[in-house]
């Protein structure tokens, strides 16, 4: 089993100082990422469509075996916007030729519901994307059904596992996977915070024994798995980066059987912690 970890993002100006070193320009900010982390999920995407000449841009900063996640525009993932498929093909084509793609992420929106025009446009969305490896997020509980599991695999779609709060409408935290690839976001657990700004839902810090969690159901699929993949969305003062280390830390202890993804290009050890 191959096990990456990874941050949601890499340029935040609040990591200078604490992560990247004082002075970092953002345009030095993925090399420098790349010491530490083998794997990184584009999140500028969703914002606006990429172009083949920005994500080349990007490769061209990373070492060879470094990989991205592409998150989808909005314009696909809340708007079904048929007509921004071909665009995007093309723009995530090349990363895939340079193989610097992992694969694609499709984070619903809480107000998407299960109803059949969702299920009618992700069925799509897996068909013109098929090739370069979807994972679907999903937000609603609605969502959350006995066969949600086989239904995404027959459509070759990776299901999500989040770490989010407890909240009733949200879909529940915990381990689920549809193939041999297993996804997981962490986001956050404060509840008080989930419904107020982005900024505020994201300023989260795991402690040992929630990531632990992460790590005992990690050791209870590695049957059935292949590749995990874990991706710290909470990224307000680094503290993605230092739960990603944290991370890494615990699976060399409680797991040394499985394959922890080097970084490609770091000789250079972590350098401590950041809230510590």
């Amino acid at each position: 089993m191959n096990v990456w970890i990874g941050t949601s993002g890499y340029s935040y100006p609040d990591w200078v100082g604490d992560f990247y070193p004082e002075g970092t320009r953002p345009a030095n900010m993925l090399p420098y990422y790349c010491r530490f982390f083998p794997l990184v999920e584009l999140n500028f995407t969703f914002y606006r469509p990429p172009t083949p000449d920005t994500l080349g841009r990007l490769a061209d900063k990373t070492p060879e075996g470094f990989q991205f996640v592409v998150k989808l525009p909005r314009t696909l993932s809340h708007e079904r916007n048929p007509s921004d498929l071909p665009g995007f093909r093309a723009a995530v084509e090349e990363l895939r030729h340079r193989n610097k793609l992992m694969g694609l992420l499709c984070q619903l929106p809480q107000s998407t519901h299960y109803e059949k025009k969702a299920v009618n446009w992700l069925e799509r969305l897996g068909q013109e994307l098929a090739d370069f490896r979807l994972a679907v997020e999903f937000r609603h509980r609605s969502w959350f059904r006995p066969r949600l599991t086989e239904w995404m695999a027959k459509q070759h779609l990776d299901l999500v596992a989040v770490d989010v709060p407890d909240l009733p409408a949200l879909f529940p935290r915990g381990w689920v996977q549809s193939g041999r690839r297993a996804y997981v976001r962490l986001h956050s657990r404060n509840a008080a915070n989930w419904y107020r700004s982005e900024k505020q839902r994201y300023d989260y810090n795991y402690d040992d024994s929630a990531l632990g969690e992460w790590v005992e159901s990690l050791c209870a699929a590695e049957d059935r798995t292949d590749e995990v993949l874990f991706l710290f969305n909470n990224c307000f003062r680094g503290q993605a980066i230092e739960n990603g280390r944290r991370m890494r830390v615990q699976i060399e202890e409680r797991a040394p059987e499985v394959h922890l993804v080097a970084t490609p290009s770091a000789q250079q050890p972590w350098q401590g912690s950041l809230f510590g």
